[in-house]
């Protein structure tokens, strides 16, 4: 593992992350971003998934920035995160290998049935994505309709790609959220390979 220079100021940025300050939050996403990634890419083996495991990653940091304060190994706290997320992204892409070899196995009653389903979602998507405000809406229409990669949205839209990711993960979350009010519950790693 390479050693990495630490955070300066590591316990004022912990406190003020703790007091829900947005601007030491990035800067602590800066710097863990970089380090996890190969971590977090030799499990996953998919740049998709790493991805995914480091937003998820941040975003608990972030919900759980109460508990920085107490935390007496910052790095090691973050790495038992993204480690955690890790195996949930092993295992859930565990269960869509089975869920789609099942489907293979599906009789033509079965498979219209999912089409009926997928239009289904697809709509819930979409009225999840109409609630969303405008900020949200067109970061994540630039990402999943246009294709666009966080970087391209960040220089279009003159954005840092952190605060772009932060988003693109919050956009996901309330896509999931309202999908699971309607009696829909998907990981957010299936969502990801199937609906986008």
């Amino acid at each position: 593992m390479n050693r990495v220079a630490p955070l300066l100021a590591e316990n004022d940025i912990r406190n003020r992350i703790a007091e829900g300050d947005e601007t030491a939050f990035t800067e602590l996403f800066g710097h863990y971003y970089s380090i996890l990634l190969p971590f977090v890419s030799r499990f996953t083996r998919s740049e998709a998934d790493a991805e995914e495991v480091l937003q998820e990653t941040f975003v608990r940091v972030w919900l759980s920035r109460e508990q920085l304060p107490d935390i007496d190994n910052l790095r090691s706290w973050i790495y038992t995160i993204a480690s955690r997320q890790c195996l949930m992204v092993l295992r859930a892409n565990l269960n869509n290998k089975k869920k789609i070899n099942a489907l293979y196995q599906q009789s033509p009653t079965e498979q219209v049935h999912d089409s009926a389903s997928l239009a289904e979602i697809t709509r819930l998507v979409g009225e999840a994505v109409s609630q969303m405000p405008s900020q949200r809406q067109r970061i994540y229409r630039l990402s999943r309709e246009a294709g666009l990669k966080p970087q391209a949205i960040a220089a279009e839209l003159s954005l840092s790609v952190s605060t772009v990711k932060n988003v693109l993960v919050l956009a996901l979350k309330e896509i999931r959220s309202h999908l699971a009010e309607s009696g829909h519950v998907f990981p957010l790693i299936y969502l990801l390979l199937h609906f986008f």
